[in-house]
């Protein structure tokens, strides 16, 4: 199976000067649990800002989240595949960098997120046909 069928193409984007707070704001909003940290210019890479990232890098440390920014904390470079990949090697990423979500892309452009979620639902679905 390739994980063009089973992402979600839901991809949230902030920007990296951005509070956490911010980010706070938009996954709590938007219900979802990371948002894509944009390159601060063509040298630098994407990233990621995840609830655990807040929770653990900033609100256990007892930081104001209006004063951290999201390019302090963030997760870079973002782990991605291209859209034809296996979801068998998206699982080998995942437990190999031991994370929850790949991002994927077409191209330079991310066109998607795959999360264990997503992999347990296709599993359940396609199992019940």
């Amino acid at each position: 199976m390739e994980v063009a069928e089973v992402m979600n193409r839901r991809v949230e984007y902030i920007d990296p000067e951005a509070s956490v707070l911010e980010a706070i704001e938009k996954i709590v909003n938007r219900r979802i649990r990371s948002v894509v940290v944009k390159p601060r210019d063509e040298r630098d890479t994407y990233g990621v800002i995840t609830v655990r990232d807040i929770v653990y890098k900033c609100l256990s440390k007892n930081l104001d989240p209006r004063k951290i920014k999201v390019e302090e904390i963030c997760s870079k470079p973002l782990i991605n595949v291209d859209k034809n990949a296996s979801v068998e090697h998206v699982l080998s990423l995942m437990e190999k960098f031991n994370i929850a979500r790949v991002f994927v892309k077409e191209g330079e452009k991310i066109v998607g997120v795959v999360s264990l979620m997503d992999i347990m639902a296709a599993y359940l679905t396609r199992r019940l046909l």
